[in-house]
Formats: C-alpha cells, sequence, structure tokens
C-alpha cells in the first residue's frame, strides 16, 4: 500500500507568500515615523490653540480694563494701579499706567494683562484727549465775522 502525499506538488514548489521579517520591520518603522510625526504636529496644534485662547481672553480683559478706565472719568489722573480679577475661569492681573504726554491735553494709557506671578500676555496703548469744557469752548471765536 503506497501513501499518498498530502500536499500536492504545485503547493511545494510555489514561491513562499507573505512578508519576510525584515518588511515587517521596515513597515513598522515608516509607521513609527509617520506616527511621531502626526502626534507631535497634533501637540503643537493643541498648545497654539490654548496660547490663542489665552491671548483672547487677555485681550477681553484689557478692553475691559480700558474701558472701565474711560468711563469712571473725562480726564485719568496719572499714576498706575494693579488689581486682580476674574474671567473666563482664570485669574489675570490687570496692570494700568497713566502717562502724560508732549502735548498736554493727551493722556496716555497703557493695560498690560497676564497670569499672576508672569509677564504679561498683552500689552494695549490708548490716548485719550482731555474733554473740552464748556468754559474754554466759550473762551474762544464765537465764530461770527467781525465785519
Amino acid at each position: 500500500m503506497t501513501t499518498k502525499p498530502r500536499f500536492s506538488r504545485s503547493l511545494l514548489s510555489s514561491p513562499q507568500q507573505g512578508f519576510t521579517l525584515v518588511e515587517v520591520l521596515v513597515a513598522l518603522v515608516i509607521f513609527g515615523v509617520i506616527a511621531a510625526s502626526v502626534l507631535k504636529t497634533l501637540q503643537d496644534s493643541v498648545r497654539q490653540q490654548a496660547a490663542l485662547e489665552q491671548r483672547l481672553s487677555a485681550n477681553w480683559v484689557a478692553q475691559q480694563a480700558l474701558e472701565e478706565i474711560r468711563l469712571r472719568t473725562d480726564w485719568p489722573p496719572l499714576g498706575k494701579k494693579t488689581e486682580k480679577l476674574l474671567l473666563a475661569d482664570r485669574e489675570w492681573q490687570v496692570t494700568a499706567e497713566v502717562k502724560s504726554t508732549n502735548e498736554p491735553r493727551m493722556r496716555h494709557i497703557i493695560v498690560q494683562v497676564g497670569l499672576p506671578d508672569e509677564s504679561p500676555t498683552l500689552t494695549i496703548d490708548s490716548w485719550m484727549a482731555q474733554p473740552v469744557t464748556s468754559s474754554s469752548a466759550s473762551s474762544g471765536t464765537s465764530g461770527k465775522n467781525g465785519g
């Protein structure tokens, strides 16, 4: 009794199919490099988004502080004031400084905003003119021709 081979000769003589270990390792290295670069890009994007969010919130705080100075008085006194306030679930340190300028009827207002114990995130410069009072308006020319 002769036994038949289990596999046909065509299967045994066909070239091997599949990937070699070297090919698999090369593919893994390529995949790893691509995954690392995508991860780095996502990390940079998240960091940039957080920084933009912080600058936007700081801008809101600075604009609010500047408007408070303008609404509080027509002619802000010279000096520097620092205060802390809460906005967007963060505590902000706001420093507002009013300086004189070469023009006596102008004031330079500098508002700096940042997180406490850190350098300012945002600085806004603004200028404010002294309002014309009714007494200074009447001391000028009346607008009529003298002739």
